[in-house]
């Protein structure tokens, strides 16, 4: 064995843990291919402990898809497709985490990963994306809550500032987008703050590309910001290893 892979192979063994950080799946997300069912057997195939379900949270988004605003309908949509996930998760052995992917009615037209969260965060969560990003990371985000900005580099997107949001998305790979992880990586560590990987999964193929990979297994939303905020986590891509 060439000493490169013995050194992989003791940093996997140290850091055993895949997790997916960003997937969607359909109906609730329509951008999705994948059911949620189908979305957790296949990344129990490639080998990951856990999965995160962060379909698109947003306000207008919700009145189109369910024909109202009405708070509660809006809610239960949006957690059908992690319930059914959580479902075959537990019975496949695969640990299916919620959060949600927001987007609000003021502001650039920006994406950001919400962790931390539980199914009753959900429709104070939903009232608030009627306004700003801002407001929302200000009057809602403390210490048990971490606001990711998703793809901070993509077209159509504007960078946050850090005092905005608690990590950038840099290293996300979705296939049909250009994201410029390298760009984003390098924005990130010039202010200081961490950044993750995510695959942004939308479709049959594309599953497993992006992974954090974790000592301990994560188990929930809350397991998902201890790790970030401990800052003691390696990137994947693809199956290489990327030390943040």
């Amino acid at each position: 064995m060439r000493k490169q892979d013995e050194f992989k192979k003791l940093i996997e063994e140290a850091y055993p843990y895949r997790t997916e950080l960003h997937a969607h799946t359909k109906p609730v997300s329509t951008c999705s291919d994948v059911p949620p069912e189908e979305a957790v057997r296949l990344y129990k195939e490639r080998g990951y402990t856990s999965l995160v379900i962060a379909n698109h949270f947003t306000y207008d988004y919700f009145y189109k898809r369910v024909g109202t605003r009405d708070t509660k309908t809006a809610v239960e949509f949006y957690l059908d497709g992690y319930r059914r996930a959580k479902e075959e998760g537990d019975k496949i052995g695969l640990n299916v985490i919620l959060a949600a992917e927001l987007r609000f009615s003021e502001g650039e037209g920006n994406d950001y990963l919400l962790f931390g969260i539980e199914e009753d965060d959900l429709c104070e969560i939903f009232e608030m994306l009627k306004g700003n990003v801002e407001d929302f990371y200000n009057n809602y985000c403390d210490e048990t809550k971490f606001l990711i900005q998703a793809h901070p580099m993509r077209n159509g997107q504007v960078v946050k500032n850090p005092d905005t949001v608690d990590a950038y998305e840099a290293f996300n790979l979705h296939p049909n987008h250009n994201s410029r992880p390298a760009l984003a990586m390098r924005y990130a560590k010039s202010v200081n703050i961490p950044f993750v990987a995510g695959t942004d999964f939308h479709e049959f193929g594309h599953e497993g590309l992006s992974a954090i990979r974790t000592k301990t297994p994560l188990v929930n939303s809350h397991d998902v910001l201890k790790a970030i905020r401990e800052n003691d986590f390696l990137l994947e891509a693809d199956g290489s290893i990327v030390i943040p």
